[in-house]
């Protein structure tokens, strides 16, 4: 057994962002209509709304939800789902085959968000739609004066604006097989910031996403020196796989992760903490803080060639491990502002959904349990100790991870044991109490009315020592 002496320093790194633990929805499968929405289901309300689903978004308490994609912007036109239902446009869905079903439009969106405490994302169509599409969806939901799109929402019986705040300026635009011109960086570029203008000059107080990429050379320098100036956020989507490396397969896409971060990191504190020179006849503000990173997609999905490219995961104890040690990853960043887990319900998914009911996956249980622990202002953890873990010979990371934050003049710990093969005896420096989540099988998934997990009390004093299992979450607080 390794041991491990925790230490932090108690010097504040700024404030863990609540939109790390934001939720995701795209017009995919059975996502939205059969999982978040069923007009067919016993278990809905008389708008169509899952309650069992519900429920169990509530628990995990998103602070935002993205929609309507997701590669499916490339054809989503928002004017095709909104107003009464029964004259709402149905069109073949394109991109993930069937029919994009316009039920579930942006009204429905904005009222699941708010139902749920979340604020919405909506990402806006670049590939067949066109700046001035994007600007009167901005006034449409936002708008509050005599306009034409502001008056068309009212018609619809929405006299209050939804006020949507976060935009997303296309989806992966760099992916050359998506529909879609703007996969030459230049292209991009240049239609972004047009569709920044038409949006912006609509509604000058919203914040903007623009696209960045994982593996495109050539990509992400040229969008930043270029519209760093009018963007808030920059976009990285980032799954792992276990991709036939067996167990700790998808700890392997972890550490690629934090590679990518860290030079994605270096490449934003680049950038000034505000814009020069900014010309002020674009009639708009510029960001008004310092650009940072929105991981805006991620998770685990083993890619298969079937009908739904393998969409339809079911996740094991060891995934559940994974999703929190990247949730330490994502409280420990200063760049990163916001995540939105891919995706909420039924298509990789923490909650799954059918006509029997819902039940929850193993990697619902991080997002819940970080959600209403691991938040407030952000500290450095320190593990010293032997503390390495070889993921094969070419590759070797920390067995355990730590994060810690504090709130109300206490302490909150997360700790991840990585090593499925070997406990971890851990010394603290304060009286810590908590719960410790452990499978004894790290290939086990949950059933449908059984957990695979078991949840034990802990609690240790200043100075002692715990023992952090094998392939063990835990969270701590001080007692």
């Amino acid at each position: 057994m390794r041991t491990l002496q925790l230490s932090w320093k108690d010097e504040h790194k700024g404030q863990v962002s609540p939109m790390i633990y934001g939720q995701f929805i795209e017009q995919l499968g059975d996502c939205v209509h059969g999982g978040i929405y069923d007009e067919h289901s016993v278990f809905s309300d008389e708008k169509h709304i899952r309650l069992d689903v519900l429920e169990k978004v509530k628990r995990l308490a998103p602070p935002v939800i993205r929609f309507p994609g997701g590669t499916v912007m490339c054809i989503y036109h928002w004017q095709d789902a909104v107003g009464p239902v029964e004259e709402r446009k149905h069109k073949k869905n394109l991109i993930w085959g069937g029919v994009l079903r316009p039920e579930f439009g942006t009204a429905e969106f904005v009222e699941y968000c708010r139902r749920v405490g979340a604020e919405p994302m909506l990402c806006v169509n670049m590939a067949s739609g066109t700046p001035e599409e994007a600007g009167a969806w901005v006034e449409y939901c936002n708008g509050t004066e005599d306009t034409y799109y502001a008056n068309l929402r009212r018609q619809h019986g929405y006299e209050e604006p939804f006020c949507v705040k976060y935009w997303c300026i296309g989806n992966e635009c760099y992916a050359e097989p998506d529909i879609g011109v703007q996969h030459d960086v230049h292209t991009y570029i240049r239609d972004a910031k047009e569709f920044i203008k038409f949006m912006k000059l609509e509604d000058k107080s919203i914040k903007t996403v623009i696209v960045g990429c994982d593996d495109t050379p050539g990509w992400n320098k040229p969008v930043l020196d270029a519209l760093q100036d009018f963007a808030d956020y920059f976009s990285y989507h980032f799954y792992a796989a276990e991709n036939d490396r067996g167990l700790y397969g998808p700890f392997y896409g972890e550490k690629l992760f934090l590679d990518r971060i860290h030079e994605l990191g270096e490449l934003l504190d680049s950038y000034p903490e505000e814009p020069v020179n900014y010309s002020k006849w674009y009639r708009f503000p510029p960001r008004q803080d310092k650009i940072r990173l929105l991981v805006d997609e991620w998770n685990i999905w083993e890619y298969r060639d079937d009908e739904i490219y393998g969409l339809h995961m079911t996740y094991n104890w060891r995934d559940a491990v994974w999703a929190a040690s990247m949730l330490n990853h994502f409280i420990g960043d200063i760049h990163i502002a916001g995540c939105n887990m891919a995706q909420l319900c039924n298509i990789i998914a923490p909650i799954m959904a059918d006509d029997q009911g819902s039940y929850e996956q193993t990697i619902f249980l991080p997002c819940e349990k970080y959600r209403h622990s691991m938040y407030g202002k952000r500290l450095t953890p320190c593990l010293e100790g032997e503390n390495t873990l070889s993921l094969g010979s070419d590759l070797e990371m920390s067995a355990v991870s730590c994060a810690v934050v504090e709130r109300e003049g206490k302490r909150f710990v997360s700790l991840v044991n990585r090593d499925f093969a070997q406990p971890c005896c851990i010394k603290v420096p304060a009286s810590l109490k908590g719960i410790c989540y452990v499978s004894a099988d790290p290939c086990a998934v949950n059933a449908r009315e059984e957990k695979c997990f078991t949840e034990t009390a802990v609690q240790c004093n200043e100075g002692e020592s715990l023992v952090l299992p094998a392939g063990a979450i835990m969270l701590l607080q001080e007692d």
